[in-house]
């Protein structure tokens, strides 16, 4: 019944997910965070990397394109069939696509030199056999590229968060403590752990009006935004983390 569920609500989630046309750029504002700790880590091209939660496949993308090897898994058969859709468009070679209930289904002929883990481990039932399943399917050394929500953000502590997180399927938020812990305890040994996102961000991202800015944003004002976020992260504290870790 649980995976019946979870894979009803991230089919409703990317209903409006469509073709990417574009590749995105290293400033893109919804990704630029993520983009500076993968660029500074994976600096050797060819290496096997595993997108856990793809969604339209925006990083997946960004990755063949930098010329590394992807596979991009999703629970969503939408979210699949929009990056199908896009790998034709946009012709990129060293990348593919396929729908998977993680970690439960997690069966792979090779193993990788990273995982990108993003926004997904706070929709799992079970956050520690995800990250023992990474931890398996990593080669020795392998790196994981993890992010998720903040349970000290701002406007979670307000209670501006519970339609977003009931909405998209959050199931807990972290402390950077319990986050480390749990990291430590199933295998992992932390690299650079970072606390991101002040709250004009998070607001952008979890507010459903304020989140029409943001394909604006991403065009036209995203170091802006950026330079200004940076502002209320030192005055407010931060909403999410990103975290790298080395496979032990």
């Amino acid at each position: 019944m649980i995976k019946t569920n979870t894979r009803n609500l991230h089919e409703k989630y990317h209903a409006r997910t469509k073709k990417q046309t574009k590749i995105i750029k290293k400033n893109n504002f919804t990704y630029r965070l993520l983009l500076r700790f993968i660029d500074k880590y994976l600096v050797r091209s060819n290496q096997a990397v595993l997108d856990v939660g793809c969604g339209a496949g925006s990083i997946s993308f960004y990755l063949a394109s930098e010329g590394q090897n992807v596979t991009g898994i999703d629970i969503s058969s939408k979210a699949i069939a929009e990056c199908n859709k896009s790998l034709k468009h946009l012709g990129l070679k060293k990348i593919s696509f396929k729908r998977s209930f993680f970690p439960e289904e997690s069966a792979f002929e090779n193993k990788f030199d990273a995982v990108i883990f993003t926004e997904v481990i706070e929709h799992l039932v079970d956050d520690g056999l995800a990250l023992k399943t990474i931890n398996k399917l990593l080669k020795k050394d392998g790196l994981l590229f993890l992010s998720t929500p903040s349970i000290n953000a701002p406007l979670h502590k307000l209670g501006l968060t519970k339609d977003f997180d009931k909405e998209v399927g959050h199931l807990r938020r972290y402390t950077s403590l319990q986050l480390k812990n749990l990291l430590k305890e199933n295998g992992f040994k932390i690299i650079e752990a970072t606390n991101t996102e002040g709250v004009l961000r998070n607001f952008l991202f979890v507010n459903p009006h304020a989140g029409k800015l943001v394909k604006y944003i991403n065009f036209f004002a995203s170091d802006i935004v950026t330079f200004l976020d940076n502002i209320s992260l030192k005055l407010f504290g931060n909403s999410n983390y990103i975290v790298v870790a080395k496979k032990k």
